[in-house]
């Protein structure tokens, strides 16, 4: 039998854009760490004693759908993060108050969308925007200073539906719980809209934290430069509430309960007729097993959400949970272990096709090279792709580098 050349083309493809990637990663360390024991990374200090707090970050990665899903083949990703906080403190004398605002250009190819078919994307760096402003907003802390209200331009995934352990993975499930993310066009990654929350410090452990957003984020597209956002009449206004509590020890565990209102139109899968709002509760909890103490910490991790109303909703319920190791093979790095399922609501289904749920398992090791480097080889099976086609297994590499 004759080779396929259309395979061994890709085959070298994918060995040469592995090798580049990899190629691309050495020099990265190399020159990150001459820069900091030269000093030049140290630049921004008197800025920062100033006031001003300027950050870059690059984070640029290289997946590959073994089997299953569309078809095999890899695919990259890159995305820029460029902001500044300013400490109007330190600048005017405003105690408590600061002035964030950052911005992103996001160059790739869609592994799930070419390659897996897969409800919650496999990468959480991926986004059909191009450039585009994401937060700008004001902060005034007050109380003792954890209590503060944000106003402006605000991604509700910065404070809601946050399990620190869940972060480190990087499907996109991990992020923003399905239930919102699947269901309201709310301002999450990559898209900020107008709004504000405030977070209000229990004295103790507890806290309470409610937030009011721009219904509708806008199109993600390259001509959406951030500012493409709704609110109000068909948009709606997405309406967050949260509470929690931390305990153990040193206050390191978390149990958080919340939910949200979304008070714009939707129509009905089965019949195309419009019905408004929709909401969905969801509970959090974020458990250390384990303390670091100079050795391996571990925490245990739970996320899960449902949405009644499955006649608009697409997602009707969603549970995730997980293992995160710390400090395993040197210091501030992480192994993490997960899964994840998907519900799929009947009625999406229906109109829809495709599978009624989707299970995602993920293995993850993030790897701190040196104080600007970070890599993190990545391992997920994806069972019952949501948009058809066999079990996928899919593999991949994402660098961080901080200036």
């Amino acid at each position: 039998m004759k080779p396929n050349k259309n395979h061994q083309s890709r085959g070298r493809a994918r060995a040469l854009s592995t090798a580049i990637f990899a190629t691309s990663l050495i020099g990265a360390s190399v020159i990150s760490a001459s820069a900091k024991d030269a000093g030049l990374l140290e630049t921004s200090m008197p800025l920062e004693e100033s006031g001003i707090t300027p950050h870059a970050t690059l984070l640029a990665e290289v997946y590959n759908n073994h089997s299953g899903g569309i078809s095999n083949g890899s695919a990259f990703a890159s995305l820029l993060d460029v902001g500044v906080e300013l400490d109007l403190e330190k600048l005017a004398g405003w105690e408590g108050a600061s002035i964030f605002a950052n911005a992103f250009y996001f160059k790739g190819d869609d592994i799930t969308g070419e390659r897996i078919g897969d409800f919650n994307a496999v990468t959480n760096l991926y986004t059909d925007t191009s450039f585009n402003f994401y937060n700008i907003f004001f902060q005034q802390s007050f109380g003792n200073g954890d209590s503060f209200f944000k106003l402006g331009q605000i991604a509700l995934d910065d404070d809601f539906m946050v399990s620190e352990s869940a972060l480190l993975f990087i499907n996109a499930g991990f992020g923003p719980l399905p239930v919102q993310s699947g269901n309201t066009a709310a301002p999450i990654y990559a898209l900020a809209a107008a709004g504000g929350v405030i977070h209000y410090d229990i004295e103790g452990p507890g806290f309470f934290q409610a937030g009011v957003y721009a219904g509708d984020s806008g199109a993600a597209e390259s001509g959406n430069k951030g500012f493409g956002w709704k609110a109000g009449g068909a948009a709606g206004w997405m309406v967050m509430a949260e509470a929690g509590f931390s305990y153990g020890e040193d206050d390191a565990s978390v149990v958080k309960v919340g939910g949200y209102y979304h008070t714009g139109d939707y129509q009905r899968f089965a019949d195309g007729q419009t019905e408004s709002g929709i909401y969905s509760m969801y509970a959090i909890i974020d458990h250390q097993l384990i303390a670091s103490n100079g050795s391996p910490s571990l925490n245990v991790f739970f996320r899960g959400g449902i949405t009644p109303k499955g006649e608009i909703a697409v997602v009707s319920a969603y549970a995730e949970a997980g293992l995160v190791s710390k400090n395993v093979f040197k210091q501030d790095d992480a192994l993490g272990l997960s899964t994840s399922w998907t519900d799929l609501s009947d009625d999406f289904r229906l109109a829809e096709g495709g599978s009624s749920s989707e299970t995602v398992m993920e293995l993850t090791y993030q790897l701190p090279v040196n104080d600007c480097l970070a890599i993190q080889p990545d391992v997920q099976y994806i069972i019952n792709p949501q948009g058809g086609g066999d079990n996928a297994l899919v593999t991949g590499i994402r660098a961080e580098i901080s200036f």
